[in-house]
């Protein structure tokens, strides 16, 4: 591994763990609730501090003087828009060189393992992680398990999504929770964090991440349930109280609900 990229994993990971808040929805989504203006949404989410934010390169290069002091992963595909014919169909939109023009730390792509479109995904990935492999930039593989493949998500199924991303090049796997989580981490030469999903009772995802950090996961990425909540800032700190200091759901909800 590059001292570049030894240096930004270190950077990203400053104890092991990581909060990564997801604001990429809107190459999806278009103007989803909590990020139709996104520089309103980085003021109220960045004074509490969270590890990463995660936005396409578009949005880094238009909100860069809001981005000095916080790590910045750059999502570099969507093509798969909620209204699409497929929208596992996710090709790239940004080169890794773009990225990091941008400003841009470390770079992202989504693969969905048992999808129609798994091998060209997985193929995605690998060219992506031998070209950020030459700029010393960290590569994030969100693995989500979809039909026809996989009609459940069981930790065996999210462990074989994890270790082939990893197999490929991923420096960092973004995937789903699933009871035994540890098998996944076990499974999975590089750090693991559970993404958030659709948007759930701020208690329940709580608790999700605690038992995932138990298990062994480096973090979260979490979207929609920090910047649709009405206190954004705060489910930051709480996830950051679960995540760094080692506090349980409960009391992280006392200290900052």
């Amino acid at each position: 591994m590059s001292s570049g990229k030894s240096l930004r994993l270190r950077r990203l990971f400053r104890d092991g763990r990581a909060l990564i808040v997801a604001l990429d929805h809107g190459r999806r989504h278009g103007p989803l609730p909590g990020i139709e203006d996104l520089g309103s949404t980085l003021r109220a989410i960045l004074p509490a501090r969270p590890d990463a934010v995660m936005l396409t390169p578009s949005m880094v290069e238009r909100y860069w003087e809001l981005l000095s002091d916080v790590f910045v992963v750059a999502r570099i595909d969507g093509t798969g828009a909620v209204r699409s014919a497929d929208e596992t169909d996710d090709r790239l939109i940004s080169t890794v060189e773009r990225a990091v023009r941008a400003g841009a730390d470390a770079v992202s792509v989504m693969v969905y393992p048992g999808s129609a479109h798994e091998q060209a995904l997985w193929e995605k990935l690998a060219r992506v992680a031998e070209e950020a492999e030459a700029l010393g930039v960290p590569v994030m593989a969100e693995v989500v398990p979809k039909p026809p493949g996989f009609q459940s998500v069981t930790s065996d199924v999210v462990a074989y999504g994890a270790r082939i991303a990893a197999e490929l090049g991923a420096d960092i796997v973004k995937t789903v929770y699933a009871e035994g989580f540890e098998k996944v981490v076990r499974g999975t030469p590089v750090p693991v964090v559970v993404l958030g999903g659709a948007k759930q009772p701020l208690k329940e995802l709580l608790v999700t991440v605690e038992k995932a950090v138990k298990a062994g996961a480096a973090g979260a990425a979490i979207g929609r349930n920090i910047f649709q909540h009405e206190k954004p800032a705060s489910v930051v700190r709480m996830l950051q109280a679960i995540i760094h200091e080692g506090e349980s759901a409960e009391a992280a909800y006392t200290k900052y609900g």
